[in-house]
Order: structure tokens, then C-alpha cells, then sequence
């Protein structure tokens, strides 16, 4: 009797590896979205606090009476309307950077931005029906107001639809997380937003070292330097750990010096706020100051905590998933060196530039004004220079954008277009300081600093831009081209990068 024989069997072929569709070898695996994500979680937070001051101060002040013409009814439907937006806002960007958790359904990070925009886009729509109908501002004032409220959704509309489509294949598990788990990304965002706050601060206290004695002598002086100081030091330790992330020079990165820095930072950001609030509480007191001023000091306070303890969850939760991993997986040097954070960045300056711009141009002078101020005030702009040549701003603001969409797409002209932007926003950034700097003598007085304070911080921007994109790395591994017909594919064709690289 034979034995039958059987064919043998063939072990099943492996699957193939999983792809996205990625316009540039340059991309990480994530887009750098976890670094949109803590941009977005900042200004959700910022904006929601700002609101609550303006609402509150109108309050106090009587502008909400039935006797005035801010209709109650109509100004509380605005203030809640503006805090859901910002609390949105705050959300899309928690999905972006920590992705969502499994008990809330599908694990697609665009969710919360989807519902973000539909949101922002709604609201945008209807305060400009309400300035209009209601508070009887006019139609170009109105439709001012809509078009700025909904630039950043429409960007973000337009930064989903491309995404997604980029990610379709991996969000079955969720976004994945950069080669460097967005430790360079997360280090750029600290880096710019850190030299921010050390050039505004040094600035202002190189202003109160220009008083006179007597001044500093008095009660208030002293206090104001003790706090400029205090901010002062939190600002170095927020670069010095931004610095700690952008300053390895091999390819195996690791969050342990970056991330025992920016706890540093947490740490004594927390305290530091509640120092200054304290001194500040104590200066209003002893002041007389109104209500307003004390409850400025609360949000002060608000604020200033905001930032650390975003930094302190980020930090700890890719410390946690990078101990989680082990050795099975490596942690080395995003393609990016982190860049697309930086047009993250540049993106949402640009668009907040052009958006306060909107508003300063349509709307009422008076409200113009107030746009101008907080334009000045964070560095975004100079408006006095807005006034003298609008053109100038525009060409700003529209390579900013191209600077910003090169980075993000990490195309082959990225460094020359952001160099463009970088030397030509210098420029108009110093034009005003030109003269007030030829006619200097050799004292310093407040009212000088006054007008150098702005085109200093504007220079953050466009230098941080340079900087980062000139900075020598060593190179990591670029993903590589892939048909759909096989492993080789005919040079120049597009095709699709592997999701691990």
C-alpha cells in the first residue's frame, strides 16, 4: 500500500507592509501634527482666558446694562459662542497630539478637528450676523469679522482634507507617532515660543532700568523688576530645554535630557506664575487699583500656568510610551529635523496676522485701535508700519504662508523660499526701528524702549526661521519611493513612502 503524498503546503505569503501617500521622502510618519496639536492646545486655552477677561471687564465696567447698546442677551450669546469655539480648539489639538482614547470611538485624531471647523465656521457666520443685525456695525465691518474668525478654520478644513489622505492607512490604528516621538517639533515650538518671552521680557526690563532711582525705590518699581525677573528666568529655562532637543548630534535621539529639562521648566513655570500673581496681587492693593486690575492678575495667572503644564503632560506621556516600546522600537531622528513644526508655526502666525489685519482695516477705528494694540503687543506686527505700507505687510504675510506651506510639505525649496521670507520680514520688521535708532543718543528713555520693543520681538519669527532651517544636522533616513506595481519604480514617477522609514 502507497502512501499518499500530500503537496506540501506553502507557508501564506507576508502581508505587505502598510504605505501612506507622502508628498516628500523629507515627511515624518506623523506630519509633525503632534507639534500643531500643542500649538493648537495653547492658543484653545489662551484665547478661552482672553475672553473670559474681556467678558468679565465688560461686566464690571456696566457695558452689559440694559440701558447700553450691547444688548446683554446678544453679548452673552458671543462670549459663549467664542469660549466653545476655544474649547474645541483646545480638544482638536489633544486628538492631534495624544491621539483619541479608545471609549470614544473611532480612532481618527480628525474628528475633533472636523468638528472644529464645522463649529468655527458656524460661528464665524453667525457674529457677523450679530455685529451687523444687532450692534448695527456695517456690512464691510461685519463681513470683516466673519472672514478673520474663519481664516484658521478654513486652513485647517484644508490641512485635515490632506492629511487624511496621507493617513488613511495608518489611522486604522491611529496617528502614528514620529520617528522621534516629536521630540525636535516639540523642542522648535519651545525654542521660538521661548525666545518670544525672553526678548519681550529682557526688553521691558531694560526699560525699567532705564527709571529713575526714585522710581525704583518706590514699592511698585521694585516689585514690577522682581517680576520681569522672575519671567525672565522662566523664559531661559524654557529655551534651555527647547535647546536640550535640537542639540543632539547623533541619530539616536532620547527625551531623558530634554525631558528632565522641560519638568524644570514645568516646575518653576508653575511656581513662578503663582510668585507673579502674588506680587502683582500685592501691588494692586497696595495700589488701590480697581477691580479690573485684580482680575487681570487671575488670568495673568491663568496664562502663565497654561504652557508648563502642556509642556509637563507632553514630556511625560512620550517618556511613557517610549519606556511602553522598549527596544522594539527605534528611536531615532525624524527625516524632518522638525521642521514642519516650524511651519506649523509660521502658519498660524500668518494666518492671526492676516486675520487681526482684516479687522483693523474693515472695521471701526476704535476697534482698529484695539487690534492694532494687540497686534504690537505680541510681536505679530508692527501697525504703525501696517499703515504706512499695506503692501509691504501683505507680501509679509504671503511669504510667510509660502514659507509656511514648503516647511509643512517639506518640498526641495524650503530652505530658499523661507530664507526669502525670513531676510525680507526683517526688513520691514526694522523699518520703524530705523529711525528711532538714528536719532538715539546716549540715554535710554522709557518712551525709546517703547517704540524698539516691537520690531524686537518681530524679529523672532523671521530669525527663528533662518536659524532652524540653516541648522546643520545629521542627515536621518529618507523614505523612499514605492509603485504600486512592485518594489522598483520608473525615477520621477510618484508613488507612495512606506509608513516606517
Amino acid at each position: 500500500m502507497f502512501a499518499s503524498i500530500e503537496p506540501r503546503t506553502q507557508p501564506p505569503l507576508p502581508a505587505p507592509a502598510e504605505v501612506v501617500s507622502l508628498p516628500s521622502p523629507d515627511l515624518p510618519a506623523d506630519h509633525g501634527l503632534a507639534s500643531l496639536g500643542l500649538v493648537m492646545q495653547l492658543a484653545g486655552r489662551t484665547t478661552a482666558a482672553l475672553v473670559a477677561l474681556l467678558a468679565s471687564l465688560a461686566w464690571i465696567d456696566g457695558r452689559f446694562d440694559h440701558r447700553t447698546a450691547w444688548h446683554p442677551a446678544w453679548a452673552g450669546l458671543v462670549i459663549a459662542l467664542c469660549i466653545a469655539r476655544s474649547q474645541l480648539h483646545r480638544a482638536a489639538g489633544r486628538d492631534l497630539t495624544y491621539g483619541r482614547r479608545p471609549t470614544e470611538g473611532a480612532a481618527d485624531p480628525f474628528g475633533a478637528m472636523r468638528t472644529y471647523v464645522a463649529f468655527a465656521l458656524g460661528q464665524a457666520i453667525a457674529i457677523g450676523a450679530i455685529a451687523a443685525q444687532v450692534f448695527d456695525q456695517p456690512l464691510p465691518a461685519a463681513a470683516g469679522i466673519a472672514a478673520a474668525l474663519a481664516l484658521w478654520p478654513c486652513a485647517l478644513a484644508v490641512i485635515s482634507y490632506r492629511s487624511h489622505r496621507s493617513l488613511v492607512e495608518s489611522l486604522r490604528a491611529g496617528l502614528p507617532l514620529g520617528e522621534d516621538r516629536g521630540l525636535e517639533g516639540a523642542s522648535i515650538v519651545m525654542t521660538v515660543l521661548g525666545a518670544y518671552g525672553l526678548v519681550s521680557t529682557g526688553g521691558i526690563i531694560v526699560m525699567l532700568g532705564a527709571l529713575s532711582p526714585h522710581h525704583l525705590r518706590h514699592g511698585w518699581g521694585a516689585m514690577l523688576l522682581v517680576v520681569f525677573v522672575l519671567l525672565v528666568v522662566r523664559s531661559s529655562l524654557h529655551i534651555r530645554a527647547g535647546l536640550a532637543g535640537l542639540r543632539d548630534g547623533s541619530r539616536q535621539l532620547s527625551f531623558d535630557r530634554p525631558g528632565e529639562l522641560a519638568g524644570r521648566y514645568a516646575a518653576f513655570g508653575v511656581i513662578s506664575a503663582f510668585c507673579v500673581g502674588g506680587v502683582l496681587l500685592l501691588l494692586a492693593m497696595s495700589e488701590r487699583l480697581t477691580p479690573d486690575a485684580v482680575l487681570s492678575v487671575a488670568v495673568a495667572c491663568w496664562l502663565l500656568v497654561t504652557w508648563p503644564m502642556i509642556v509637563k503632560r507632553y514630556f511625560s506621556q512620550r517618556q511613557f510610551a517610549e519606556l511602553l516600546a522598549g527596544d522594539r522600537v527605534t528611536h531615532r531622528r525624524a527625516p524632518d529635523a522638525g521642521l514642519t513644526a516650524l511651519g506649523w508655526l509660521l502658519a498660524g502666525h500668518a494666518t492671526l496676522v492676516a486675520g487681526v489685519a482684516i479687522v483693523q482695516v474693515t472695521t471701526h477705528p476704535q476697534l482698529g485701535r484695539v487690534a492694532d494694540h494687540a497686534l504690537v503687543l505680541s510681536g505679530l506686527a508692527v501697525g504703525r508700519w501696517w499703515l504706512i505700507d499695506a503692501g509691504l505687510a501683505v507680501a509679509s504675510v504671503v511669504l510667510e504662508l509660502a514659507a509656511a506651506i514648503a516647511l509643512i510639505r517639506m518640498s526641495d525649496q524650503r530652505r530658499a523660499i523661507a530664507t526669502i521670507y525670513a531676510v525680507f520680514a526683517g526688513v520691514v520688521a526694522l523699518g520703524p526701528a530705523v529711525p528711532v535708532v538714528a536719532s538715539l543718543g546716549h540715554h535710554l528713555s522709557i518712551w525709546t524702549g517703547i517704540q524698539l520693543l516691537p520690531s524686537a520681538v518681530q524679529l523672532v519669527m523671521p530669525v527663528s526661521a533662518l536659524l532652524l532651517v540653516h541648522r546643520a544636522v545629521i542627515p536621518a533616513a529618507r523614505a523612499r519611493f514605492r509603485s504600486h506595481r512592485g518594489p522598483s519604480s520608473p525615477s520621477g514617477s510618484p508613488g507612495k513612502f512606506p509608513a516606517s522609514m
